[in-house]
């Protein structure tokens, strides 16, 4: 019964192969050549490849003067140190996962790699954050801590635009190639 059926349902794809001129065959199909696709060489690139990272710097820079005056009003000095140590932290963590998809962005790991970056974006600066908290001293008795969440706050919304900008324009050209 099982040899029956087998033949029969060769016989259908041999019928419907013979009917269909344009069908692909199945020699041509079991070559190497037919199920793999050309690696193509990676792109080189440019110094317009890092524009992202500028505007993430732009913008942490931006708003820098705000952290820092709402710092010197209520702590003095110490509360300006902690406004340049949030700064600091906060954009090094964007950076990071900035860098992460502009290397990736036209590889086949584009999302994997958007996903590694919340690795760096969120862990670093909640990480640092909590353990300057809990150690305590000047820069945490300054709202070290706050303002990392601010900044992370701020920086996220435009560190998402961009992440997804880098994404696109690369989809979009693979598409139109």
């Amino acid at each position: 019964m099982w040899k029956k059926l087998i033949q029969s349902t060769n016989e259908t794809i041999s019928i419907d192969s013979s009917a269909n001129p344009n069908a692909p065959h199945d020699e041509a199909m079991k070559t190497p050549e037919a199920n793999t696709s050309v690696p193509q060489p990676a792109p080189k690139l440019a110094w317009q490849d890092f524009l992202p990272c500028l505007w993430m710097l732009l913008g942490v820079v931006g708003v820098f003067p705000l952290f820092a005056a709402y710092g010197y009003t209520k702590y003095q000095l110490d509360g300006v140190f902690a406004a340049v140590t949030a700064a600091s932290v906060v954009l090094l963590a964007m950076e990071a996962a900035l860098l992460l998809t502009i290397l990736f962005r036209s590889s086949e790991m584009k999302i994997q790699s958007v996903l590694l970056g919340m690795f760096f974006r969120a862990g670093i600066p909640l990480v640092f954050g909590m353990l300057m908290h809990k150690a305590g001293g000047p820069l945490a008795e300054a709202g070290l801590f706050g303002m990392i969440l601010v900044y992370y706050l701020l920086t996220l919304a435009v560190e998402t635009i961009l992440a997804v900008q880098l994404v696109s324009q690369t989809s979009t050209y693979k598409k139109a190639v």
